[in-house]
Parts: structure tokens; sequence; C-alpha cells
């Protein structure tokens, strides 16, 4: 079946930085329109305090920990001041402007993670910022045969995060054996990007894709919805995070 469904380039990640900071950064740019509502991201390892506090507006900042990383303390205007526990998420919606700061606890803890970065729709941006943390153990997660889902926001299937967040948001963390599928339901007009953090996997979605570590690709605009398969190639992890373009 055709679903018209729009699809960017498939764009190999590179890896920037130092020993006190490394990322592999996507750029909306790139995605020949497609990277929507997400701005860009960061997959980064750090181990020192390396922006100190900074402005952001009109934007959403999110931090999110891979299973492996240090905890991630957050300090900022609004008054937060908690520690993002390993596999958690902070999502400060920045609207008319938050100066936030975010470092490890001790020097030389390596810190692992996904800072990423969402439009704000136009008619809110100027209102004042909040934000929600999500627990690693808030997060809905279903491991079976050999595929483990863990709903970093949003839905998938009957698997479903409570937890409220500024704007609807899936970001789904997917570890997968070889051989083995996934499924997810793309909601029509809604875009989604797929990164892949190690291994190799073939995406279809309307078409067939396949993908290796650091790769990225961005998809969306359909009038119906689409169903958006992974099929691990290797033991694999990956990202897919979805959400309804913003203009």
């Amino acid at each position: 079946m055709n679903f018209n469904l729009k699809v960017s380039e498939i764009i190999k990640l590179s890896q920037t930085g130092n020993a006190s900071f490394s990322a592999f950064r996507a750029n909306r740019s790139s995605y020949d329109g497609l990277l929507n509502p997400v701005i860009g991201f960061d997959v980064f390892r750090l181990s020192s305090d390396v922006f100190g506090p900074h402005q952001h507006r009109h934007m959403s900042a999110l931090s999110y920990l891979f299973d492996d990383s240090a905890p991630y303390h957050n300090q900022d205007s609004i008054g937060s001041d908690l520690t993002i526990s390993t596999g958690s998420l902070l999502w400060t919606w920045a609207g008319s402007g938050v100066t936030h700061h975010e470092f490890p606890e001790k020097d030389n803890m390596d810190i692992h993670g996904l800072q990423l970065f969402l439009e704000i729709p136009s008619g809110t941006r100027n209102l004042p910022p909040k934000s929600v943390y999500i627990d690693n153990k808030e997060m809905p997660q279903k491991e079976e045969d050999g595929v483990k889902i863990k709903v970093v926001s949003g839905k998938t299937g009957n698997l479903i995060n409570n937890k409220q967040t500024p704007e609807p948001l899936t970001f789904l963390d997917i570890k997968m054996k070889a051989d083995k599928t996934f499924e997810h339901v793309l909601p029509k007009d809604w875009s989604g990007t797929v990164y892949i953090l190690s291994g190799n996997v073939l995406l279809t979605a309307d078409e067939n894709f396949e993908l290796n570590s650091q790769d990225t690709i961005a998809f969306g605009r359909a009038s119906v919805d689409v169903p958006v398969r992974f099929t691990a190639r290797t033991e694999c992890q990956l990202l897919f995070i979805s959400g309804m373009p913003v203009s």
C-alpha cells in the first residue's frame, strides 16, 4: 500500500568534541523539512561542567539519560534543583525564557544522554517557562521475545506513559535482538525521527530502508496512519521520536 509518506535522506551523524564533551549531532536543515517538531539533537557524552548556566527561549530542551549514564544535575531560574537519575528525562519548556544549568554531580562522572530540542507552537511561545520530570520508574517498559520497549513519553500500542507533557510526543527507546521485529503506528500528519545508536536495522515505512549505527532518518506528512516496522538485522538499540509538526 502506498501511504504517500514523505521521507528524508538517510543521514549518518559524525562525532564532534573532545575528552570533556563529544556528541553525534543532528540539525533540522539536513532532513528536507521533516525534522519537525524536532529542531535538532545531540547524543552526547560529557564528564565535566561544559556549558555553565545558559538561556533557552521559545523552544523546549529535553535531557534524557541512557542506562549506562551517571546521574546529571539540573538547576534553573524557575526554581528547579534536582538530579536527573539514570534512565530518566527532564523536559524544560522554555517559553518566554529560562536559564538552566546541567552538570555532573561530581567531576569525571560519565554522562551519556540525549539532548533533544523541540519547537513550541507560536501561540504559546511567550507563556512562562515550566519543567516536567519523568522518572525512569514512571516509564512503561515491556520486554518480550527479544524486544525491549521503553516509553519515555507518549504511547505505542497499549503501552502508555500517562505523564502529562507540554506537547504530545511519542519517545521510544527500543532494544532488539537479531531477527526480531517491532511495529508502531505513526498517526496521520505526524512526523517521525529514527536514530540508530548501535546495530543494523531494516526500517519499513512505505519503503524499506537499511539503517546502521549513527544513521538518522525523518518522515511524515501522510494523510492516514502509517505502520512503521523495525526489523533487527543484528542486536541493536534505536530511538524513535514522533510528534505533530509545528508550522
